[in-house]
């Protein structure tokens, strides 16, 4: 499989090749803290700093079309990532809320506009140097998330009109959340996608701050308590691990002494956690009771459906204005919901479509394996939770995936020598 790509200088991570990438680094900075900027704007709601980086990035791009065609990657998985959005812009026909239809393409190019950025940037770029991008965002992610839970001044909650004594407010500082994310399951969203590709490039390449970064980073997410995001994980190490079993890879000594330090490292985070947080507050995320009020969002959401089901609701849309079937806790769901019983099976398969590119791509690049496992992880979350719509981690989600294929192309152009103990 050919790949489209402009020409570009291969910079080898370290000394004077590797050429700084400011524009980047801003980008980065903005989707670790999308602060925003205003609040109520007509028609979009509200903008954030990493609305306005991507405005001018997306300027860039136009420009850089008037010398060369657009860098997408790999062909076949940029088709992957329009197809959602294709079909969201197609709904404004038959849409009950143009507005809410209008804003969810508008994230949806936004998402595909960052993911061209990473990978125009990072072209030609070592997998080293990829990595380190990857390991200053992860970090860059967690550090607000700490100053939230110390309670440091310019860190609270940007969500307004949040009553101090109520339960969401509180869920702010009784777990691992984000101030400008928002609370702890889309912390967990958005750092799961990280930590396979971390401990695994630190495994393997023997890298001590990638394997840091990778321990940080897992100790975050299991300290945000998300359940399904754990879960995901979990599922993701177990897939992974009989894989190996099946191709006849057992792991080493080392292997499994790591795997137990890590546990190890997560249940230290949890017990420090336990120690800043009052067990009455801790006790709720052991509760069934948000399952069984999402499971009531699902029988509500097929109820819709079948008034509906060929088109659905269009993009976005809270079906006759009901808001909260607008989020139902479930991707496969919502898009069925959005776009119709076909359209939303056909978007459910293009987003495990993703997992399956790169799987199809291990043989000519052991880490693309781990982004499929990666992905096999962010699927699993989908099913429970409704980070898929969220209008910053939908973004984020395009942006990590723009991260990841720079990785394994990368390492396709770099093949490193590895020892049969650093595949998976």
């Amino acid at each position: 499989m050919t790949t489209a790509r402009a020409p570009a200088r291969h910079d080898t991570g370290v000394g004077p090749g590797a050429r700084p990438r400011v524009l980047l680094m801003l980008v980065l900075i903005a989707a670790a803290m999308p602060m925003r900027l205003a609040s109520s704007v007509p028609g979009i709601n509200s903008v954030s700093v990493l609305d306005i980086l991507l405005g001018v990035v997306a300027i860039t791009l136009f420009v850089d079309l008037a010398f060369r065609p657009p860098d997408v990657g790999y062909p076949k998985l940029f088709a992957l990532l329009c197809i959602p959005a294709v079909i969201c812009g197609m709904s404004m026909l038959w849409t009950q809320d143009r507005g809410a239809t209008f804003r969810a393409a508008l994230v949806y190019a936004e998402g595909i506009v960052a993911y061209l950025f990473v990978v125009r940037e990072l072209s030609g770029a070592s997998p080293g140097r990829v990595m380190t991008y990857i390991r200053r965002y992860s970090c860059l992610l967690v550090v607000p998330a700490v100053l939230l839970l110390l309670r440091v001044p310019g860190f609270g909650p940007e969500e307004t009109g949040l009553p101090p004594d109520s339960d969401r407010y509180l869920s702010y500082y009784t777990r691992l959340s984000h101030p400008a994310l928002g609370p702890s399951n889309n912390l967990a969203t958005v750092l799961a996608f990280f930590v396979p590709l971390l401990l695994y490039w630190g495994h393997v390449r023997h890298d001590r701050r990638c394997t840091l970064a990778g321990c940080v980073t897992l100790v975050a997410v299991v300290c945000t308590l998300s359940r399904g995001v754990i879960l995901g994980l979990v599922t993701a190490a177990v897939l992974a691990g009989l894989g190996g079993l099946l191709r006849r890879q057992h792991a080493g000594g080392r292997v499994a002494g790591k795997v137990l330090a890590v546990v190890a490292l997560a249940a230290a985070g949890v017990a420090l956690l336990y120690r800043l947080v009052p067990d009455t507050l801790l006790a709720s995320r052991f509760s069934l009771v948000n399952v069984f009020i999402r499971s009531q969002f699902a029988v509500d959401a097929i109820e819709k459906i079948a008034d509906r089901p060929v088109l659905g609701y269009g993009g976005g849309a809270a079906p006759e204005g009901m808001w909260f079937l607008a989020r139902v806790h479930n991707t496969y769901l919502q898009q069925m919901v959005y776009f119709g019983v076909p359209l939303g099976l056909f978007v459910s398969a293009v987003l495990i479509g993703t997992a399956v590119f790169f799987f199809s791509r291990w043989r000519t690049s052991a880490v693309a394996r781990v982004v499929g496992f990666t992905l096999v992880a962010q699927l699993f979350v989908f099913a429970v939770e409704s980070s898929f719509e969220g209008t910053v981690l939908r973004v984020l989600f395009y942006l990590s995936i723009g991260l990841a294929t720079t990785l394994v192309r990368a390492s396709e152009e770099f093949p490193p020598a590895l020892s049969s103990r650093g595949r998976i």
